[in-house]
């Protein structure tokens, strides 16, 4: 995959098709959207493209409104994802408080048809775009008439008689519903950071520990609590049981990610994991002592095995 994160570089193909927009997530629906790219590009012999931002375009021109949104994809994970889902060209575009000023009918004159170059766009389902996100597809096909190039606008894909979107996916992390996400995403969701030294509280219980670091603060971590996950180091997968929260029981407050990974006796400082959130175990609680909370943690492991035992 041919991937271009400074514009001024893109080698302009005037037969691409192509289509635009934050694909956070990566769900289903975007996913609806990339095949019939796909399909589109190779019945006419030409390369698929997307065209996509950096940061967020919420984190410019957010308002404020939302001072806690968090992207479901950090771009290092969108590179990933598309290219696994076989995606030839993806051009990620800087998103800044200039460029938010730019017009709908600039963005795709200027910007996706002379500087990028296709033939062919695929909109997905109420996409709006530019300043104050004036333009649409009705916006497409005016300049496509103009500058002879086709527009094909695609529905919405539902699942459980809902539409998928990523605002919804991201309401479910927040309750720490990360099992209903799964039939959204047609994945796990997960978060890639690098391991760091922790206060080794967790080895003294018989439950090491591997405290996570993301890459990317901008990353949205599920809801406070203990999770079944699948952990992927260097090739191999293992399973192991999460907790994200504050440790109460030791009235910290300090939110962290930490990672208990069945049968693994490694030292693995710096290295980097995959986390997958399979399913929810529990809330996060207080105990009555380290004790109680060793009970706790091994009652946590049993039921983690069992969810875990079908992946």
């Amino acid at each position: 995959m041919e991937v271009y994160q400074d514009i001024k570089n893109v080698v302009r193909q005037p037969e691409a098709v192509l289509t635009v927009g934050s694909f956070d997530g990566l769900h289903l629906g975007h996913q609806f959207v990339l095949e019939e790219l796909k399909a589109r590009s190779r019945a006419v012999g030409a390369m698929s493209t997307l065209v996509t931002f950096k940061p967020h375009p919420k984190f410019v021109i957010g308002g404020g409104e939302d001072p806690d949104f968090r992207v479901l994809t950090t771009i290092a994970e969108k590179i990933n994802i598309l290219e696994s889902l076989g995606l030839e060209r993806l051009v990620v575009v800087p998103f800044t408080e200039e460029f938010a000023k730019t017009s709908a009918e600039e963005f795709i004159e200027s910007i996706l048809f002379e500087r990028i170059g296709f033939k062919e766009i695929i909109v997905g389902y109420d996409h709006a775009f530019g300043r104050n996100r004036e333009g649409n597809s009705d916006t497409f096909r005016r300049l496509g008439a103009k500058l002879n190039f086709a527009v094909t606008e695609l529905e919405a894909v539902r699942g459980d008689d809902t539409e998928i979107s990523s605002t919804e996916i991201r309401r479910l992390l927040h309750e720490g519903r990360v099992e209903n996400v799964m039939s959204k995403l047609g994945r796990y969701y997960f978060m890639i950071g690098s391991v760091v030294k922790g206060e080794g509280r967790g080895a003294e219980f018989g439950f090491p520990t591997a405290n996570l670091e993301l890459g990317d603060e901008k990353k949205l971590v599920p809801a406070n609590g203990v999770y079944a996950v699948l952990v992927s180091l260097e090739g191999k997968k293992y399973k192991g049981m999460m907790n994200i929260g504050v440790r109460p029981t030791f009235d910290e407050t300090q939110k962290i990610s930490e990672v208990h990974i069945f049968d693994f006796d490694r030292r693995i400082y710096t290295r980097k994991l995959k986390v997958e959130f399979v399913q929810k175990i529990r809330n996060e609680q207080r105990f009555d002592g380290a004790s109680k909370l060793v009970g706790q943690l091994k009652l946590d492991k049993i039921k983690s095995v069992q969810i875990l035992s079908n992946c």
